[in-house]
Formats: structure tokens, C-alpha cells, sequence
């Protein structure tokens, strides 16, 4: 932290900007924030980076579009890299947000949040240079699963009796399940104690009924279907 008493604090201003061509943040609490940033030397909060970092941009969107994170890249790309940028979002019900973090901002901040708490979240990016809006931590979360059980091999495939919308017999259930696992009509033949003939009818009817070309189709189409729950 910078001492209270240097020559560099006492001179400090922040140029607090916003840009906001529909008005979505109200007069007070642009005012709000810029005296809280101009007074934040009274709290102790301005460190080496905060004084090196003079402008605060304020961006004010409804929500995600391809076309504001182009205008935001724009934007971003002729901002000083002294800068702090924060997005002012009117909520934070879509999940897209998260591609906003692509962008070097200081934080996603809801409208609503920003103005019952503006304090805490401009004392948090001052501290520790970035705040996310609280509800956006459990799509991040949903996200990390996601892509972590999307990169874990599936170990089984289940067929779920309950999600199929064509009517199929117990046979092709059963027949269906062991396509899913790899087998051939011979093997399909033996674990079912059927004869192969018996096999190769109850999968011409299953290509009929789900209007498959070949069992290959079938499997696909099973699976395309979401008729599987798979076990990772």
C-alpha cells in the first residue's frame, strides 16, 4: 500500500467514465460511484497498481450478443491499458455472460446489485482487481463440471425404457442395450440364448419401427434421441 501521506495519493483522481447510451444506470449512482472512487484513498484502499490504473470504465448492456462483445473488443482494444473496465448488466439470467470474461474486464456486475451494494463492489475490484456477480458463480461452476465430465471417456451406456417415444417390445429392449454395448448379431444371439435368425428378425423390426438404415443407425439415432444415460 501506498503511505497516506505520498505526494501521489493526495494528488490522485480517478476519471470515472460511463458508457451507457440508454441511461440503464441512474444519475445517482453514477454520482455514487465516483465519489466513493474519488474518497477511496480515506479508506486505504489505493495501492501502486490503483494509482497506476486512473481510469474506470463503466459499460452498461442488457445482456450477451455476438454483436456487444464485438463492439466491447473495439472498445477495449483503444482503452488505455491503465484502465479498469467493469460491465453493468441488466441481469444475470443468461448464461452467456460467461463469454464476457473472455474480454481483459474487472468484473460483471448486475444492475441491481451495483445499486444496493456499489460500495463493496468497487471496494472488491480495488482490493483485488476483478468482481463477478454472485449469481453468475454457479453457472461458472455448472460450466467446469461440464466440461470436466465432458473430457472423462464414457464407461457405460444405459438404455432408459422411460425416455423412449417409439413402441418397442422387451426384445428390442433388450436387443437395443446390447447394440449399445458393441455386440454383433452373434453375440447379441448367444447372450440372449436366441438363434441369429430369431436376432435378425427382432432387428429388421427395430429398423422399421425407428426408421433406421442399419444398426449403426440405430444406435445413433438411440442415442441422438436421449434415450441413454451415460455413466462416465
Amino acid at each position: 500500500m501506498i503511505n497516506i501521506n505520498d505526494s501521489r495519493v493526495n494528488t490522485f483522481h480517478f476519471n470515472v467514465m460511463f458508457n451507457d447510451p440508454k441511461d440503464m444506470i441512474f444519475y445517482s449512482l453514477k454520482e455514487s460511484i465516483d465519489n466513493y472512487l474519488n474518497n477511496s484513498r480515506d479508506n486505504n484502499l489505493i495501492s501502486i497498481d490503483n494509482v497506476e490504473k486512473k481510469n474506470w470504465v463503466f459499460y452498461a448492456v442488457e445482456g450477451y450478443s455476438e454483436q456487444t462483445k464485438e463492439f466491447l473488443e473495439k472498445q477495449l482494444h483503444l482503452t488505455d491499458e491503465h484502465s479498469k473496465t467493469v460491465l453493468v448488466v441488466q441481469n444475470t439470467d443468461d448464461k452467456q455472460l460467461l463469454k464476457y470474461l473472455l474480454l481483459p474486464i474487472n468484473g460483471i456486475v448486475s444492475l441491481s446489485l451495483l445499486s444496493s451494494h456499489s460500495d463493496f463492489v468497487l471496494e472488491s475490484i480495488l482490493k483485488t482487481g476483478v468482481y463477478l456477480d454472485q449469481d453468475l458463480h454457479k453457472d461458472i461452476s455448472c460450466e467446469l463440471a461440464f466440461l470436466k465430465s465432458y473430457s472423462t471417456p464414457i464407461k457405460q451406456m444405459h438404455l432408459n425404457k422411460n425416455k423412449i417415444t417409439v413402441d418397442l417390445t422387451e426384445r428390442d429392449h433388450q436387443v437395443l442395450q446390447l447394440l449399445l454395448e458393441g455386440n454383433n448379431n452373434s453375440e447379441i444371439a448367444e447372450k440372449m440364448h436366441f438363434a441369429r435368425s430369431t436376432v435378425s428378425t427382432i432387428m429388421s423390426s427395430l429398423l422399421k419401427k425407428m426408421k433406421a438404415k442399419d444398426r449403426t443407425d440405430v444406435t445413433v439415432k438411440t442415442i441422438r434421441n436421449g434415450w441413454v444415460d451415460c455413466y462416465r
